[in-house]
């Protein structure tokens, strides 16, 4: 299985007049995203399957990406995604949404990196920019780890190497 770690495109600054998860995405936030996404495409990006954290900046990123594939699949909602994501969250949405080549999750940092860290057998976290699109390659029943490194798109650029993205 093919899967994308998606890092919610740059929003609007906390304050204290917005709770945190009604911010939304900047309109050079949204920009960027759509060419990170014309990237992606590029790299052969055709998710089956796009599942988003309920925080409105994840549900737009979400949105532009699916949009810009002209996707037509399932985009859901996933409670999961919402900050805190972990190993065990993503076991859970593994087993559900795991039968689909290519899955996309959307959501924040630091939970994705992480995560992506935990998935490649690193010590540490593999640390995702605003916008960024993470390709990794799982075994089918998530039993091998590490898994693989595809691609990163981020700040308009691709990164084919891991060593590229970590160092």
């Amino acid at each position: 299985m093919k899967l994308c770690l998606v890092r919610h495109g740059e929003a609007v600054e906390r304050t204290g007049r917005l709770n945190d998860s009604w911010r939304y995405l900047t309109p050079s936030g949204r920009e960027s995203f759509c060419k990170n996404c014309l990237k992606a495409v590029k790299q052969g990006l055709a998710p089956d399957c796009i599942l988003t954290s309920p925080l409105v900046r994840a549900v737009q990123t979400a949105e532009i990406l699916a949009h810009s594939l002209a996707f037509d699949g399932p985009l859901e909602v996933a409670e999961e995604l919402a900050p805190g994501f972990d190993l065990a969250a993503f076991r859970k949405l593994f087993k559900r949404w795991g039968s689909c080549r290519e899955l996309v999750l959307v959501g924040h940092e630091p939970d994705l990196g992480i995560l992506a860290g935990q998935l490649l057998g690193r010590d540490g976290a593999v640390p995702l920019k605003k916008g960024a699109v993470l390709s990794l390659k799982l075994d089918a029943e998530l039993r091998l780890v590490p898994a693989t490194f595809r691609w990163l798109v981020t700040g308009n650029k691709v990164r084919t190497g891991l060593a590229e993205v970590v160092d």
